[in-house]
């Protein structure tokens, strides 16, 4: 399986979290840093950094002109920044895909409801308070590690049930695998009752991940 990412702040640009846009590309270019690539999700910038001092790829997300995160994602993401490593042995698949996919959902949520009801015995309106299910919307991020005929997944956010079952540090194994030229697809058990289904698009790097929690997003790291 191939290493697992460091989904943080790196220290030696963790001052940059909240600097404006173009003043942070300066520093992130100060420190080694080059942009090899810059893709919108909605209304955020998602940008990948590579240093080749520290070999290492971060993505910086900016919304509002302003940096919201930084963090460090797996080399492949950076074009040109893939470590130098000994082929691995070949598996049936042939394949080593790495991706981290961003994007939105939406899922089940509880929501308090309140007002008045008629009391015909009091004859009197009365506060009446109870719950309701719908749905509410959120962003989220997921990666994806394939290794030859092996997957799993790694959900963020509300993607991960309050209730769940089964994984290791975060981490989902794909069951029913299969890759093909334009697509991969599989699922995961998140619980018993849940089985979320991925299907990831290779032409046009779009995710869908199908289940209570519904969620489209965009991937990089492959090819």
């Amino acid at each position: 399986m191939a290493a697992k990412s460091l989904a943080q702040t790196p220290a030696d640009l963790s001052d940059l979290v909240g600097a404006r846009g173009a003043g942070g590309e300066t520093q992130l270019e100060a420190r080694g840093y080059r942009n090899v690539m810059t893709n919108m999700v909605r209304d955020t910038k998602f940008s990948f950094w590579w240093s080749e001092r520290r070999r290492q790829c971060v993505s910086v997300a900016t919304s509002d002109g302003r940096y919201d995160a930084i963090t460090v994602v797996p080399p492949a993401n950076c074009d040109g920044g893939q470590e130098p490593t000994t082929p691995p042995a070949a598996h049936p698949s042939g394949e080593r895909i790495s991706l981290v996919c961003i994007g939105s959902g939406s899922g089940p949520a509880a929501q308090s409801t309140s007002g008045y009801r008629y009391n015909s015995k009091t004859r009197k309106f009365e506060p009446e308070f109870g719950t309701t299910m719908g749905r509410e919307s959120f962003s989220s991020d997921l990666e994806i590690e394939i290794d030859g005929s092996l997957g799993r997944v790694r959900p963020q956010g509300k993607l991960v049930s309050p209730i769940h079952s089964g994984g290791t540090d975060g981490w989902w194994p794909i069951e029913g695998l299969m890759i093909a030229p334009d697509r991969i697809t599989g699922q995961y058990r998140m619980n018993g009752m849940n089985k979320p289904r991925i299907d990831y698009d290779r032409n046009s790097r779009i995710i869908r991940v199908k289940a209570a929690t519904d969620f489209v997003g965009r991937c990089e790291g492959d090819r």
